[in-house]
């Protein structure tokens, strides 16, 4: 290498070192500039990743001890302490619970306070027993006439026998034929269909 192309070389070294200086100090000034900033959002992370880790912990203890409590309920209904802890734990498993326990022993007023639950399929289950245990025609009705209703099927099967029972043969035929023939209700329905002609 010859001496001009070494003072080329080392001048471009130096170029370099002194972009390299350069971009050191900017980063510098702007860490100072900025470095609460960056100590703030550290500090932000850090809270809202312990939090979540927090939140999901408490989730999990909360679903093991109403599980827990499920299960106590399950081999001794009148447990309090277990039926106390599942309703602090998991308002939806207690729920589930009292439906089961007030569809078992037909306790109505319970059945009306789920119905009254915004919850889809409990509620709407509750509304079906309840009608159906009270023997509401119109309740029954009313029910197998929303297009959403879970036991719709059902509804109408129980309102066309209650009709038919209190001798309203036409009223019931309307309702059996609102049963659509893939329901698992359809066979019955024509059961009492047929049985429900009045001789001429």
């Amino acid at each position: 290498m010859s001496t001009k192309e070494n003072l080329e070389y080392i001048k471009q070294e130096l170029s370099n070192d002194e972009k390299l200086l350069e971009s050191v100090i900017k980063a510098e000034k702007f860490y100072k500039k900025y470095h609460k900033h960056f100590k703030i959002a550290l500090i932000a992370l850090i809270v809202g990743t312990l939090g979540y880790l927090g939140y999901e912990w408490k989730k999990e203890a909360d679903l093991r001890a109403s599980n827990e409590a499920y299960m106590k309920l399950m081999s001794d209904p009148k447990n309090k302490e277990a039926l106390k802890i599942l309703e602090s734990k998991n308002e939806k498993l207690y729920m589930l619970y009292l439906y089961r326990q007030a569809f078992q022993e037909q306790d109505q007023k319970t059945l009306e306070k789920i119905a009254q639950k915004q919850m889809p399929v409990l509620s709407d289950l509750a509304s079906y027993h309840l009608a159906a245990l009270k023997k509401d025609e119109a309740k029954l009705y009313g029910y197998g006439s929303r297009p959403e209703a879970i036991l719709k099927e059902m509804a109408l099967l129980d309102d066309g026998y209650l009709n038919m029972k209190s001798g309203k043969v036409d009223i019931a035929h309307q309702r059996l034929g609102q049963i659509g023939q893939d329901s698992l209700a359809y066979p019955f329905a024509r059961l009492l269909a047929h049985y429900g002609v009045k001789a001429k």
